[in-house]
């Protein structure tokens, strides 16, 4: 059985999503809600898209450097060690949003519509991939 990873397509031209284009894409979904939120959710709101937003980037970056650490060292990845630091990481985000939750300070529906930057950003990138591929 070989180690080569082949693309699952024969086209050259096929696109891929990029870290950088997820990560542009997210910049731009946050910026357009944290604007939509001040216009017509209010301050609380504003302010809570842009922490959710915060929070979707840190959750983006700490995906990324646990399911790379998965792949880099086998080893430690059959340890069990990679697994709970990849469920810590829900763990860690409920807990902040349960904070939220409690303390009222702003609405958690703007939070999680921050934190929800990162599977807009997916869908947006794959849609441009389908349109650019058609022609």
């Amino acid at each position: 059985m070989s180690e080569d990873i082949h693309p699952l397509t024969t086209d050259k031209s096929a696109q891929t999503i990029s870290h950088r284009g997820i990560l542009i894409v997210m910049g731009v979904v946050v910026l357009a809600s944290t604007f939509a939120g001040f216009v017509f959710g209010g301050k609380a709101f504003g302010f809570g898209v842009i922490f959710g937003g915060v929070l979707s980037f840190v959750n983006y970056f700490w995906l990324e450097s646990s399911t790379r650490a998965m792949f880099v060292n086998a080893e430690m990845a059959s340890t069990g060690l990679l697994a709970a630091k990849y469920i810590l990481r829900y763990a860690a985000l409920g807990a902040v949003l349960l904070l939220i939750y409690m303390t009222g300070i702003i609405p958690v529906a703007a939070v999680i519509l921050g934190l929800s930057a990162f599977a807009f950003a997916v869908v947006l990138q794959g849609l441009k991939n389908i349109i650019l591929s058609t022609f």
